[in-house]
């Protein structure tokens, strides 16, 4: 779940706005972005890797000149005696030998009868055999004297690529994601992105350290509610609100102030805090109606989802969805809240499970259609997604944002099938809703979305601008300006003048701290990133916004220790 969208989208969507109008200075192959970085010793010259001279299987230098006899009996000249390093040399073809031959033991004991003797000068040539060493430890799942060889590999030459890289690996069998994700990290920054094992190699270390930090975080945490505009647009993207009939009405007229009568007027003066404690305060009682409980429960439900907590969402809504005598369109809207929770989690088999099972209690039920239209949406499927709509715009035409959604899945959906003068048709279809409905954010945020799209940045800029001004207390619409201006100019300067403001606006945009902290990554502040990324931690509001968070915060912090480990200097 994301602030990054005034969209109904925004709740499950699985990506940024800043991925879906892409912009072009963020990276996201990785899971998380990179600065590029020289060496800065050396004037410049990337380091270099432990090399090792060769010699013949006697040990003899091969490149050394060969004795000249020039008549001289060849008896009568001195035989050469292998010197330590040629004895160290030939201990290691040995090791190496064996290890081709997977006979890892052996090749062990060569490597180090070859330590033994090698002279502490030779420290490319220590490197190198150590690092052999733990390549045969590793192979026989020694993982802790494999990372012990590559620390004394690493301490001769801190810049040795392979030693940096079998260490990461054997850090992450150890489940050290920290510490591996460093060394993945300088061997993809040394390599300069060229190598895509250690790319795919370095996303399955952060996705892991992420792993690892969320279930340590959730341990002493919860998630915080979103922000204020976040939650009242995803309730009005429920055009049959159970919560508008009339008892619940009446009960808000009501002069008690106690249970489910609380909740609902906090809903109404925008007091969501308090309204989990109401509902359960309501759900204590043993002599209320089962319609109380019902509505107590899915309530309950929906600020749990929208907390991220989705156990104890999906939890209530199956507890509404299975009780008898509940109304037909409480169900309904349990089943739908309980399918967007299941699309979070990727089931997306059970998500439309779900709104089947809704529509076969109300085929004419316009909330099924839509919802399920959003989900095809977010699936890339925009034909169905267009059906979908369609259906729901007929069942229920007041409607404005399925009106409004619709037309813009008709603008995708041209634009994929590369239909120019269907894409044109809704993209003026779009433009006109912004007329029509001058005071409707959506039509300003999907109608600038589809310019940015098409690279008409200056316009969409205006847009974001003009319904910034018709909802000043919105964050999200300065960080959507400030991508907008990073694709349009390329002006760093212009978009963290508006992330600052809106940080300003609203000091838990959270979406404007991952974006200002992905853009101090790309800048090479990586101080400033890993800072601004950790207030962005406990804003997050769900586990898969708080694992997107770490990854970029890991990345930052990874690259900040490598920096200062070989002393790189970002290339200007």
């Amino acid at each position: 779940m994301s602030d990054s969208t005034n969209s109904s989208f925004g709740f499950l969507s699985n990506w940024k706005f800043s991925l879906a109008v892409c912009v072009p200075c963020f990276a996201v192959g990785l899971g998380a972005t990179y600065y590029f970085y020289s060496k800065s010793n050396n004037k410049g010259r990337r380091p270099i890797e432990p090399t090792a001279k060769h010699y013949d299987i006697h040990g003899n230098n091969v490149t050394q000149d060969l004795v000249k006899t020039n008549g001289i009996d060849p008896n009568t000249v001195k035989v050469h005696k292998p010197t330590p390093t040629e004895q160290v040399e030939e201990f290691k073809k040995q090791g190496n030998a064996e290890f081709s031959k997977q006979n890892y033991d052996a090749a062990i004991t060569f490597y180090t009868q070859a330590l033994s003797i090698c002279p502490l000068s030779e420290k490319g040539l220590l490197s190198t055999v150590y690092q052999n060493r733990a390549a045969a430890y590793s192979k026989l799942n020694n993982y802790e004297n494999c990372v012990a060889d590559c620390d004394k590999a690493l301490a001769l030459v801190p810049s040795y690529k392979k030693a940096l890289s079998r260490r990461a690996r054997a850090l992450t069998e150890l489940g050290n994601f920290k510490l591996a994700l460093e060394d993945i990290t300088a061997v993809v920054m040394l390599d300069e992105f060229k190598n895509q094992t250690d790319i795919i190699f370095a996303d399955s270390v952060i996705k892991s350290l992420g792993k690892q930090n969320l279930e340590e975080y959730t341990k002493h945490n919860v998630f915080n509610l979103p922000t204020k505009i976040f939650i009242e647009n995803y309730m009005k993207s429920f055009s049959e609100d159970p919560f508008n009939d009339e008892f619940p009405q009446t009960l808000m007229k009501s002069e008690v102030n106690t249970g489910l009568e609380l909740a609902l007027k906090c809903i109404k003066d925008r007091n969501y805090e308090q309204i989990e404690d109401a509902c359960k305060e309501e759900l204590n009682k043993t002599d209320n109606s089962l319609i109380r409980r019902a509505l107590a429960l899915n309530l309950l439900a929906t600020f749990s989802i929208l907390r991220g907590n989705y156990a104890t969402g999906i939890e209530h809504l199956t507890t509404v969805i299975e009780s008898s005598g509940v109304p037909n369109k409480l169900v309904i809207n349990s089943l739908i809240k309980r399918s967007s929770v299941y699309h979070q989690q990727e089931q997306v088999e059970k998500s439309f499970e779900d709104l089947k099972r809704a529509e076969n209690i109300d085929p004419n039920s316009s909330e099924v259609f839509h919802h399920r239209a959003q989900i095809y949406l977010l699936e890339m499927n925009s034909e169905k997604a267009v059906e979908e709509f369609k259906r729901a715009v007929e069942l229920n035409p007041k409607f404005i944002l399925s009106n409004v959604q619709c037309c813009y899945a008709q603008y995708l959906h041209a634009k994929h099938t590369s239909n120019e003068l269907d894409t044109e048709k809704f993209l003026n279809k779009l433009k006109g809703f912004v007329i029509k409905y001058p005071d409707y954010a959506e039509s300003y945020t999907l109608y600038a979305q589809a310019l940015t799209e098409k690279g008409a940045y200056e316009e969409a800029d205006m847009l974001f601008k003009k319904v910034y001004e018709i909802y000043p207390e919105n964050a999200t619409l300065l960080v959507h300006r400030a991508l907008v201006v990073l694709s349009w100019k390329s002006s760093i300067s212009e978009a963290f003048t508006f992330l600052q403001q809106a940080i300003k606006v609203d000091p838990k945009c959270d979406y404007a701290y991952e974006t200002l902290g992905t853009l101090y990554i790309q800048t090479g502040k990586l101080e400033e990133a890993v800072e601004c990324l950790e207030k962005a931690v406990p804003l997050s509001k769900s586990e898969k916004e708080l694992l997107h968070i770490f990854s970029l915060r890991d990345s930052a912090r990874a690259q900040l220790a490598v920096v200062k480990r070989l002393g790189l200097t970002p290339q200007l």
